[in-house]
């Protein structure tokens, strides 16, 4: 099968989960004998710097009178969907958000102060205003239009697209070449901002809709996932997929944690956004060093709710316990693993999440509420609802308290993750693809 691929992230250009995913099932799909053309922005460097047998790069959007990539953007395509009415006079498709202030009265907070070393200046934000520009609805209408052009004598059987800012150039392939589409849902608005209406034309959660309800087939990166596009966009359940992200590749660090004088660490890494349940977490610190005071909390992450979760901190009087480092190198972030004794996804509305398994690689045991995708994948691990602050801190404190209960998680975790390969996503994938030719054209819309 000869596959295009439609993608924005792709290493090492990768401001998220979804560029791993991409670049996963990519990669897997070349090893299972198909054609792939790789389309991503054009950003200025190499198209492919590192050719994959299989693969062929292509950058859409680099026409020279035009960059969407700039140094000082503000734009981070995982904001919260614009809400009606706010849309900004550029007709971006995403608010912009704020890089976080100075905090004032909240000086008991040592953020950075982890031991860790400092923030550093390839953070996810900063990596997200590289990849996504200040002007994102401008980039993907050029993006969109160079699908057609630069690809109009190129033959492919089906269209592989990943999230909302790749939607609007399927489509238009879908039309103009009369090519079957498979969109690939990693994440939605709602998950962002917690809204099921629709927005207003031109938002992203619209930009979703009329893509899913044309496609010939979704694939979604969960169950969890996959039922709230059948709940919340009235997608037909016999037309979406679940194609789960795989397990970080690595070397599995000794889960055996010497506790030093500064106690054991509760690690969170993300973005600091409601979404992210990070004040939720925040409130479960409190309770947790009521049990355990020589515990610390590590944040490691940027976003917009990172100065009311400093002075949240504060007001609760755990200053001293809580840590925010900031945006961190990949290799703070793996070492900040490898020292923690546990690490918490606290999300309110998580379609995957990746960093589970990172954590589980470096040792690291996972709580997770039951909002996230990724315990379809890990069901040894510990859950509670979202929100449930109680509940959270009883899991933490359990582990933090009971070693060898920590270390079997760790354990079962491990054996749950040699399941998860790419191979066995991209046969998935696959097979989702397959359904899309198969169906393309016999279908009314919805």
């Amino acid at each position: 099968m000869k596959v295009l691929v439609l993608g924005w992230e792709y290493p090492p250009a990768v401001a998220g989960g979804l560029g791993a995913a991409c670049h996963g099932l990519t990669t897997a799909l070349a090893d299972r004998g198909h054609e792939v053309i790789l389309c991503t922005p054009a950003d200025g460097a190499p198209a492919d710097p590192a050719p994959y047998p299989g693969i062929e790069r292509v950058s859409l959007g680099g026409d020279a009178s035009f960059s969407p990539f700039h140094p000082g953007a503000v734009l981070d395509p995982y904001a919260v969907d614009t809400a009606p009415g706010s849309a900004s006079a550029s007709g971006s498709l995403v608010p912009p958000v704020s890089s976080g202030a100075a905090v004032a009265g909240a000086a008991s907070v040592e953020a950075g102060s982890t031991g860790l070393g400092s923030s550093r200046p390839d953070s996810h934000a900063q990596s997200a205003r590289k990849l996504y520009g200040e002007d994102l609805s401008t980039a993907i209408q050029r993006y969109s239009r160079e699908a057609v052009t630069r690809l109009k004598g190129r033959d492919f059987d089906v269209v592989h697209a990943h999230d909302w800012m790749t939607f609007p150039a399927a489509l238009r392939l879908r039309f103009a070449r009369r090519r079957p589409v498979c969109l690939h849902v990693h994440s939605t608005a709602i998950d962002r901002g917690g809204v099921s209406a629709p927005g207003p034309v031109g938002s992203i959660s619209a930009v979703e809709r009329a893509g899913l309800r044309t496609a010939d087939r979704v694939c979604a990166v969960s169950g969890f996932t996959r039922d709230l596009l059948v709940r919340e966009y009235r997608l037909d359940p016999e037309r979406v997929s679940v194609v789960h992200n795989a397990a970080p590749s690595g070397v599995d660090s000794s889960p055996e944690r010497v506790v030093g004088p500064e106690g054991p660490t509760v690690l969170f890494v993300g973005r600091l956004t409601r979404q992210k349940g990070v004040g939720f977490l925040v409130r479960a610190a409190a309770r947790v060093l009521e049990s355990c005071p020589a515990a610390r909390f590590v944040f490691m992450g940027e976003g917009e709710d990172r100065t009311r979760m400093i002075e949240m901190a504060a007001a609760l009087g755990i200053g001293r316990r809580v840590f925010f480092a900031g945006g961190v190198t990949s290799e703070l972030r793996d070492r900040a693993y490898a020292e923690a004794s546990v690490f918490v996804l606290s999300s309110v509305s998580e379609p995957f999440g990746l960093t589970p398994l990172e954590a589980l690689r470096g040792g690291a045991a996972p709580v997770l509420t039951d909002a996230c995708g990724v315990r379809e994948v890990l069901p040894s691990a510990p859950v509670c609802p979202p929100w449930d602050a109680a509940g959270l801190s009883a899991q933490i404190v359990t582990l933090l308290t009971d070693e060898a209960r920590r270390l079997a998680v760790v354990e079962q975790g491990r054996a749950e993750l040699e399941r998860l390969t790419w191979a066995e996503s991209a046969r998935h994938l696959e097979a989702a693809l397959e359904k899309a030719r198969s169906t393309s054209g016999r279908r009314t819309t919805g």
